[in-house]
């Protein structure tokens, strides 16, 4: 009984791991921009990347490896929104235009 709960809870967090993943490609595909793409690029491949791993610490069960799996969750959380942030700001810094609608715009903060 217990390990098809177990079972069943791994591959619920899986499929969400999955649904993540995919939505956060379709973001990169679809979105116009770098600045766009940050967002679907960071979060959901962060919340992909940490539904998958809570499934394998459920299939695991209480070890050592699941230790192990919680700093990789960790050091994933960490990592994905200092390496989100950096790249925006380098963008911002060497003055990639951000999209707009009605075509290329000057960059917004042009020294006068």
């Amino acid at each position: 009984m217990v390990g098809a709960v177990r079972n069943t809870l791994s591959v619920i967090f899986g499929l969400i791991g999955l649904y993540f993943f995919v939505v956060g490609t379709t973001g990169l595909l679809r979105c116009p921009d770098l600045y766009s793409r940050l967002h679907p690029s960071t979060k959901c491949d962060t919340l992909g990347a940490c539904s998958v791993t809570l499934a394998l610490m459920i299939q695991t069960g209480f070890t050592m490896v699941t230790l192990k799996l919680l700093a990789i969750v960790f050091f994933v959380l960490l990592s994905s929104a200092v390496c989100g942030h950096a790249i925006g700001r380098s963008a911002f810094r060497t003055r990639v235009v951000p999209w707009h609608k009605a075509g290329v715009r000057p960059w917004p903060l042009e020294d006068e």
